[in-house]
């Protein structure tokens, strides 16, 4: 979430929109921490008095399943409130729509405003990546070789989960925790997670192929380091 300077002058304090914009990170943090249903309670009560406001648009458009609805709402907060405090995250999450259905020069399109509008942004380094020269082509048919060869039999072990044993907004944070337990030789990965206006860098441990398997490490996690762990699926 972008940072906010004191502003000594009076007057100046009463102009930004920043200011009259609904809070809604108390929201954010339910979705952060799983609980999808208490962050639509909460949405249910913004909408009820601030249905217009762009923060609650915004936060409608996160809680939305369906992609092209929540590209709707995206949009309108881009197109009727470009100056909320959500605006980059709006861009991001836009461009990280058209670019996943393989609308790569459209993508672009969004990719370019974000570096050009906002560019201390925390989401171009999340977004930057190279777009493909062309447009996303259906897959081609598979042509089977006259004499097909038999791949060598190997046995792979699917992770399904791990455990967030930390999220933090300062990467150095991150860093301390994953070396701190890597010393103790512990798998340690991090990730990035966009939850709002703000990149949270998060420090995952271990990789478990069932849920159940990540037990004995939370308990580990917690007598050892005081960490309250949370098993989490592995994005695939």
């Amino acid at each position: 979430m972008k940072q906010f300077y004191i502003i000594i002058s009076i007057i100046i304090l009463s102009i930004p929109i920043y200011a009259q914009e609904v809070d809604i990170v108390p929201a954010l943090q339910q979705i952060e921490n799983g609980n999808i249903k208490s962050a639509e309670a909460i949405l249910r009560d913004l909408k009820t008095k601030n249905a217009n406001d762009p923060s609650v648009i915004f936060l409608d458009a996160v809680l939305t399943k369906d992609g092209d609805e929540a590209l709707k709402k995206y949009s309108t907060v881009l197109e009727k409130y470009p100056d909320s405090k959500y605006t980059d995250a709006v861009i991001y999450r836009i461009f990280s729509y058209y670019y996943s259905l393989g609308y790569y020069r459209k993508a672009e399109t969004y990719l370019d405003r974000l570096k050009k509008d906002f560019p201390e942004s925390p989401y171009i380094k999340t977004a930057d990546r190279k777009i493909p020269d062309i447009e996303e082509q259906p897959s081609q048919p598979i042509v089977t070789p006259s004499k097909p060869v038999q791949p060598e039999k190997t046995e792979t072990k699917t992770y399904n989960f791990t455990i967030q044993a930390g999220a933090f907004l300062n990467i150095e944070n991150a860093k301390k925790l994953s070396e701190q337990l890597s010393r103790e030789n512990y798998f340690t990965e991090i990730t990035t997670k966009d939850i709002g206006g703000s990149i949270l860098n998060v420090v995952n441990v271990g990789r478990f192929t069932t849920e159940n398997e990540s037990k004995s490490v939370l308990i580990l996690l917690e007598k050892k380091f005081n960490l309250k762990g949370r098993t989490v699926p592995i994005n695939k």
